[in-house]
């Protein structure tokens, strides 16, 4: 980490304590269960959207690994779900198409120059000029009589989930070691860390809603949750996710308003594309962003993508689906009831809520399993209502992916961030707000390899330099992406933005990666003229002009501005 950048951050989450009130949309909740079956929460997927009506709508992926019974989910929010259309569940697969069609590529082509020297097998490396390969880088209120100071605000089931929220008197000295008692009167597995971790939350007059599977259901049937409450500023309560945070844990987070969204407590970051190995795909483009993220203080967010919703219409609930839906229904009267059943399957049963779906419609016969059903389900003689089976499809299977689909067209501009975050940076809860005043953000990168071909080289032998779209070149030969970039700095810029402007640079790094580069160009060709002339004359014209500039470079001071 940057010492410089510590003393800044420590301010920053000082001053974020008072931006915990309930107007803040709070999002992404922790994980308490019982230590002896810790939870493994790999990654974080969370969508939320300006409503423009001061409400906030969040669906949030939930990531879990352990026994169903220890299952339990905690999210601070800032107000009470009022009816039906307030919460419900949303869908994985919905979550992984938004990914999909957002997800950075990297694409490489290529271009000859001159003609090497011909060998059977292409010399190994079988590029053709023009290639190119893209690549991809979740009740009315009542006081509890068991536990006075308790207020259980509202109550419900949805999907495979049993919810409450609960609110704490905040003339109570300890307000969370008596919702702490309550979590675990009504069965919830909950650590010795968690009065603390949840006292600041409660302390500023937020809810707390509490979340475990139903009787029966397995962990299956965990799917994202939708949410809609009061709030317009969007936060991720990252605090409490540290109970149960693996090392490097992704953080991905689209945000959908009127304009592009920016995170206001923590860091803007601009990646060096030099470290990224763009010869293999960007493989590495999850180090490099951890890296990055270290650089920041541990506490900074990559906007992979930002742009108009028009782009992904039909990207989440598409016009296959609509069909395959369509078809489904009208061939109803033509099926038996395990045909039916089969065809659903074949075309929704990888979706989220279809075993649930299943189970809610059939009736078995006495003695048999759901398990055992379905792993063969012609073996026995079931019954089921058509009209039920295909009304459950729609409810728990079809309408969670229309739903995110709706909730994307519904407003006119998307934002992508992407951190990683370890347990012991969880110590601010990040914050998102919009900029109007800033351009959008492609998610496409294309860059250009130029092999500089020599009749006395294989083509998989010659040198070869990599034009970056941030500017700058990349000199190397063969398949492997040169070790010694993983000395330039993995941030290009990093930026405290802010709701206007173009907010305030932390560390701008251009220029000394603009130099470095230029200096290992001109050594390569230097070390190639010396070698034997493998390089053709514009490489050495190219090579003399970069140590010029290189030369230049380097005397110019690598500039930071401190926040």
């Amino acid at each position: 980490m940057r010492r410089f950048l510590r003393v800044p951050l420590i301010a920053a989450a000082v001053w974020a304590m008072g931006t915990l009130e309930p107007a803040t949309a709070m999002a992404c909740g922790g994980f308490f269960c019982n230590r002896a079956q810790p939870v493994n929460q790999a990654a974080e997927g969370i969508i939320f959207a300006d409503n423009g009506d001061g409400t906030t709508t969040a669906v949030i992926q939930i990531q879990y690994q352990g026994p169903a019974q220890n299952f339990s989910w905690l999210l601070p929010i800032s107000s009470v779900p009022k009816s039906d259309s307030d919460i419900g569940v949303a869908s994985n697969v919905a979550l992984q198409r938004l990914q999909s069609a957002t997800n950075p590529q990297y694409t490489l082509t290529t271009r000859i120059e001159g003609s090497c020297r011909e060998a059977d097998d292409d010399g190994g490396c079988g590029v053709k000029s023009g290639s190119s390969r893209t690549f991809a880088g979740r009740g009315p209120s009542a006081v509890d009589p068991s536990n006075t100071g308790v207020v259980v605000e509202a109550t419900g089931v949805v999907g495979a989930f049993q919810w409450s929220v609960i609110s704490l008197d905040q003339t109570l000295v300890d307000p969370a070691s008596l919702a702490v008692q309550w979590l675990k009167d009504n069965g919830y597995d909950v650590p010795s860390s968690a009065p603390a971790l949840l006292g600041p939350y409660l302390k500023a007059g937020l809810h707390l809603l509490a979340l475990r599977l139903t009787k029966g259901a397995d962990t299956g049937s965990i799917r994202p949750i939708m949410l809609t409450y009061a709030g317009a500023q969007p936060s991720i309560p990252v605090k409490l996710t540290a109970v149960a945070a693996n090392d490097d844990m992704g953080v991905l987070t689209w945000v959908l308003g009127k304009s592009r969204a920016v995170p206001i407590n923590y860091l803007s970051l601009e990646l060096n594309e030099a470290r990224l190995d763009w010869l293999n795909g960007a493989f590495n483009y999850n180090a490099v962003v951890s890296e990055a993220a270290n650089d920041a203080g541990g506490q900074g967010f990559v906007t992979e993508f930002a742009g108009d919703t028009k782009s992904l219409a039909g990207a989440v609930w598409t016009s296959r689906d609509q069909s395959d839906w369509s078809a489904l229904k009208q061939a109803v009267d033509l099926l038996g009831e395990r045909q039916l059943i089969q065809e659903a399957q074949r075309l929704f049963g990888a979706w989220d809520g279809f075993w649930d779906a299943t189970r809610a419609a059939v009736t078995l016969p006495g003695g048999i399993s759901f398990d055992a059903f379905k792993v063969c389900l012609t073996c026995y003689t079931i019954q089921l209502s058509p009209t039920d089976y295909l009304e459950q499809l729609e409810k728990l299977v079809i309408e969670p992916v229309r739903r995110v689909q709706h909730l994307v067209d519904a407003h006119p501009e998307i934002t992508r961030l992407y951190t990683t975050l370890s347990a012991d940076e969880m110590t601010l809860d990040p914050l998102f707000g919009f900029n109007p005043g800033l351009q959008y953000v492609n998610n496409v990168h294309v860059a250009e390899r130029v092999i500089e071909c020599n009749p006395i080289v294989d083509l998989s032998d010659a040198p070869w330099h990599v034009e970056l779209p941030q500017g700058g070149a990349v000199a190397g030969k063969g398949s492997n992406w040169p070790t010694e970039l993983a000395a330039l700095p993995p941030n290009r810029v990093i930026t405290r933005s802010a709701e206007s402007g173009e907010g305030k640079v932390i560390e701008d790094n251009a220029e000394a990666i603009q130099s470095e580069l230029a200096r290992l160009e001109a050594s390569r060709s230097a070390a190639a003229d010396a070698g034997g002339g493998c390089t053709t004359g514009r490489a050495r014209a190219r090579g003399v002009w970069l140590a010029v500039t290189a030369l230049a470079a380097a005397l110019l001071v690598r500039r930071r501005r401190r926040a």
